[in-house]
């Protein structure tokens, strides 16, 4: 069973906890803003939440996921909770809290695997739907969504879309395959009001059994006879049949781009290591707060990191001091081949430093378990 726990920054995992060996037990520590968005990543059979002592703004969190991931059972520490916080939890579908007694908490673990036995298989994910933009052209958000699609889809109980949207000139194919492509974003906008799972088999281009790709136009005729409110129709029905749709929007912020961007889970931008990127990747956080859209869908990732990279990375914690900062190391020779052969980095050279980045990233989202018994001991307290 995969327990997640999420805590504030200053919560101490106890001592008394000691979960079964057969639990998958991850632990985050982040801010409240972020954790529903985290922890539909995730996915868990348990969500464990402590730490956070302001009711309201955890309600709303609480319910966000009681409402995505319905199986989950969610199980909030509190010390002494007010009866009207506790029929507040109820209406929102926590059935149980649990006291700050590490030792009590054994009994509704072992209901939850009673539970999560009887349905017979983990919580059903809803579709994640990932959109990856970089803050310039050229700093690498093609090749991040195309490696992460193909990283995603080595979990053999996910299916993967990936979507070129980086108009014009969109070459996620390049990266991805060799294999032709059929039909392109144009096509299925236009098939949008009849489609259903037999017209998507048949125009989709399948990279392998759960990797998918629907690819970018090629003329500018096929991209001006797009509608964008056709666009939003089709992720709308592609997030019903996908547990990840990752989306390429390149450096262009277009109106159909904008359309999306709320109907987003989560939104990558990609900055190359430079300053002119770092402003413009700022520029692009304030237009998304202007819109009224959710910093904490937002993800940053610097590409080409190298040991020469600290004036750069020094500069985005100063402007971003909350957001953790995934950090993409230069791999220009392996990215060229990778190109060349049209396979992704992740499958051609699964040990480099790139690869390994995107691979943990991916690991994360899949709500893979922590490995390392040394790191476990390090989260409780002494």
């Amino acid at each position: 069973m995969h327990i997640l726990i999420y805590a504030s920054s200053d919560w101490l995992m106890p001592s008394g906890f000691s979960p079964s060996k057969n639990d998958r037990v991850s632990f985050v520590s982040g801010s409240l803003a972020d954790m529903a968005d985290t922890v539909v990543v995730r996915n868990p059979e348990v969500l464990l939440v402590a730490g956070f002592l302001d009711a309201a703004p955890l309600l709303v969190q609480l319910e966000r996921v009681c409402q995505q991931l319905s199986q989950t059972a969610v199980l909030p520490v509190c010390a002494s909770p007010e009866p009207e916080f506790l029929l507040r939890l109820m209406q929102i579908g926590v059935r149980e809290v649990l006291p700050v007694d590490s030792a009590q908490w054994g009994a509704a673990l072992d209901r939850a695997r009673a539970r999560t036995a009887q349905n017979g298989a983990s919580p059903k994910r809803a579709s994640l739907k990932v959109g990856f933009m970089s803050a310039k052209g050229g700093d690498g958000s093609t090749s991040l969504a195309v490696n992460m699609a193909s990283a995603l889809a080595k979990d053999a109980a996910s299916k993967v879309l990936l979507i070129d949207l980086s108009m014009p000139f969109g070459d996620a194919d390049v990266y991805l395959t060799s294999k032709p492509v059929d039909h392109d974003l144009a096509d299925f906008c236009k098939e949008v009001s009849r489609l259903d799972d037999a017209l998507l088999a048949s125009m989709v281009t399948q990279i392998t059994g759960n990797l998918h790709f629907i690819a970018s136009p090629t003329s500018f005729e096929k991209i001006m006879a797009i509608d964008p409110a056709h666009v939003e129709q089709l992720l709308a029905f592609l997030a019903t049949q996908y547990s990840f749709v990752l989306i390429d929007m390149g450096s262009s912020v277009a109106p159909v781009t904008l359309r999306l961007w709320e109907q987003l889970d989560q939104a990558v931008i990609v900055s190359s290591v430079s300053m002119p990127s770092l402003r413009r990747l700022n520029q692009i956080r304030q237009l998304w707060e202007n819109l009224g859209l959710s910093v904490a869908k937002l993800n940053f990732a610097m590409n080409g990191v190298s040991g020469k990279s600290d004036m750069e990375l020094a500069q985005f914690e100063r402007i971003y001091p909350q957001k953790p900062l995934r950090k993409l190391p230069a791999d220009a020779v392996g990215m060229k081949a990778s190109v060349v052969q049209g396979v992704p980095l992740v499958e051609m050279q699964a040990r480099s430093d790139y690869a390994r980045a995107v691979s943990a990233w991916a690991a994360e989202w899949l709500g893979q378990p922590l490995k390392d018994k040394s790191l476990w001991q390090r989260l409780r307290k002494k």
